[in-house]
């Protein structure tokens, strides 16, 4: 199931107002904490939130980085701030310190209160009309979601049609298939099959009358015992 550029084009062109995008930034953070440090440790955060860098610089993964060595509630999510920035919404070093910078680029430790922060531009979206190939995947996603939805229920529906399923009193089935009953049915309410004794003798003899009428073509011998 796929999406043509030329679907992505038209879409592009008939919905340009809702790309167009303010300025904003993109960041990761790396925080060596320095909370009830003596000079000693001061130091050491020092030292080590200046190898991080070193190493963010050499190409090491920022992302791993900042999950073991970050002292930040954000290290459980990669050194990701939840939402992108924009101008204004940081403190005025760290703005400076980032604002006009590439994507990819790593700050020097920055002495904040709570320790030494390093930041990543992780994306640097600029202001103004967001170009197609910009945007190629996000008009791709909204595409495709209907298709899939509609796709996946046509799938689901067919499943269903071949399950046995019994929803009880109080449930609904949302996933029911068209004309299918679901409905519960209590076990102890079901009845087995029965025959009756009648029936039973009805097919005996007409089985043996069956076996009475000769199959065309043969003959039947009368034999006595005084005759062998």
């Amino acid at each position: 199931m796929t999406v043509t550029h030329e679907e992505l084009e038209k879409y592009y062109n008939q919905h340009k107002a809702d790309f167009v995008r303010q300025e904003q930034i993109t960041l990761q953070e790396i925080l060596i904490a320095t909370a009830g440090k003596d000079d000693a440790g001061l130091a050491a955060a020092d030292k080590k939130a200046k190898g991080l860098v070193a190493r963010a610089r050499k190409g090491e993964r920022f992302a791993e980085m900042a999950r073991d060595n970050s002292d930040s509630s954000t290290a459980k999510d990669m050194g990701e701030f939840p939402k992108p920035y924009q101008r204004g919404d940081l403190s005025k070093n760290l703005e400076d310190a980032v604002w006009n910078q590439p994507k990819g680029y790593i700050t020097d430790p920055i002495r904040v209160p709570a320790g030494f922060l390093i930041l990543r531009v992780e994306n640097h979206q600029k202001a103004g009309q967001a170009e197609l190939s910009e945007v190629e995947n996000q008009i791709n996603q909204k595409l495709l979601a209907p298709r899939v939805d509609a796709a996946v229920r046509r799938y689901l529906t067919e499943l269903r049609k071949d399950a046995f399923l019994e929803i009880k009193a109080g449930y609904i089935d949302t996933g029911a298939a068209m004309g299918q009953d679901t409905a519960w049915r209590d076990p102890a309410q079901l009845k087995p099959d029965t025959v009756k004794k009648e029936e039973v003798e009805s097919y005996i003899r007409h089985k043996r009358l069956l076996w009475a009428i000769p199959v065309p073509g043969t003959q039947t011998v009368a034999t006595s015992s005084s005759a062998l």
